[in-house]
């Protein structure tokens, strides 16, 4: 049996990495005392995942844990359980449970909504009519890791369109980004394109970035939601 839990990162939390998130969970997971499983050998560790990395500094309201059980637990008490062991910052939103053959969640995520607000009083409309209107549009990031050293991202692939808001002395920005086996791509990079593409200017270092949902995708491009949550925790 695995439970998943929709849990959350909030602003006071934003800027601890992600291994220090899955480090806090795993502590809370035991001082919840569920009944984890733990894999075999010299180093047992606890069996527990997130279904998708979220960067440094990226507030979310959809992170998903999937956590095997050793033995079964009513999902309600496990839910209440953890949302006492959870340290500010972290809440549960919902949980859910399948059998331990079921498709762990990171792959079956298929996409992200993202929001995005940034201190901005410039033009801005132009941009984001080409910016819909273009096929594909190329952007080049720095990857240390890769021989290349360069990793090209065709932005379109994976943000077909975007939505802006003037909010006075800020711009909000809403999109879905996709999320494939081989990576996804980050808020950030979509700020530096339109600064590339049309010199907005815009304060990339200065962004509140906001991950509002992570879902499937079937066949024919449907969103769905990547648990059947019987839980809500306010």
């Amino acid at each position: 049996m695995k439970l998943r839990f929709q849990i959350t990162k909030e602003k006071e939390i934003r800027f601890i990495s992600h291994l220090e998130y899955v480090r806090t969970l795993g502590r809370a997971i035991r001082r919840a005392k569920l009944p984890a499983a733990y894999s075999q050998g010299f180093n047992p560790h606890m069996k527990y995942s997130l279904a998708s990395a979220l960067g440094v500094g990226v507030v979310s309201y959809a992170e998903f844990m999937e956590l095997e059980l050793e033995e079964p637990m009513n999902p309600l008490e496990a839910a209440t359980a953890l949302a006492k062991a959870l340290p500010r910052g972290i809440r549960v939103l919902g949980v859910d449970m399948v059998d331990n053959s079921a498709p762990a969640l990171m792959s079956v995520a298929g996409g992200a909504e993202y929001q995005v607000t940034i201190p901005y009083t410039g033009e801005w409309e132009q941009a984001v009519e080409e910016f819909n209107a273009a096929k594909e549009l190329f952007f080049e990031k720095a990857a240390p890791k890769s021989k290349k050293k360069v990793k090209t991202i065709d932005v379109k692939f994976f943000i077909p369109q975007i939505s802006a808001m003037d909010l006075g002395d800020y711009l909000r920005l809403n999109f879905h980004c996709k999320i494939t086996p081989t990576g996804s791509m980050k808020a950030v990079d979509l700020l530096n394109t339109l600064n590339q593409y049309w010199n907005l200017g815009l304060p990339v270092e200065q962004a509140d970035i906001e991950r509002m949902d992570l879902y499937r995708v079937d066949e024919e491009g449907n969103k769905w939601p990547l648990l059947d949550s019987i839980y809500t925790h306010e």
